[in-house]
């Protein structure tokens, strides 16, 4: 009976100096906070789609290929953009501690989408904390996809 006691306790110290050693060197250091966001393509009036995929699909229309993230914290600025398809993006830990204006865009295969051929949120004012994430939850970019003869379209 003490032999297997002997072992057990054994067993657990090894299996307890083994998850500390491999969670030490596992550890980074984070200096800045992240932003996560998910977003929906909606048109914006009169068409029949409610929600639109990123190739738009429509005559005389591009697609749009990204989402973009645009941050200014205390002067600071940077962005980040993701694959319009992924619907989700996350930046690494790299905003700097503060408050950050947070602002969401399309990017058309031609680049930055015009400003009067797309609706998205109001920026966002957050506080940026080193190690957390600042969550803006699901966004809708209403996106112009109707009348392109009367006024521009996105991504035309």
């Amino acid at each position: 009976m003490s032999q297997r006691v002997g072992v057990a306790r054994t067993s657990r110290v090894l299996v307890t100096a083994l998850y500390l050693a491999v969670h030490a060197m596992g550890c980074t250091e984070v200096d800045g906070g992240a932003v996560e966001l998910s977003w929906k393509l909606r048109a914006a009036t009169g068409s029949e789609e409610t929600f639109l995929s990123c190739d738009i699909g429509l005559t005389d229309t591009g697609r749009v290929t990204h989402i973009r993230l645009d941050w200014d914290v205390d002067g600071a600025g940077g962005f980040r953009q993701w694959r319009c398809e992924d619907d989700h993006g996350v930046t690494e830990f790299e905003l700097p501690e503060g408050q950050a204006l947070l602002r969401i865009s399309p990017v058309c295969g031609s680049g930055a989408a015009a400003l009067d051929t797309y609706t998205a949120p109001a920026p966002e004012q957050r506080n940026v904390i080193a190690g957390n994430t600042v969550s803006l939850g699901a966004v809708e970019l209403l996106l112009e996809v109707s009348s392109c003869q009367d006024r521009p379209c996105i991504c035309q």
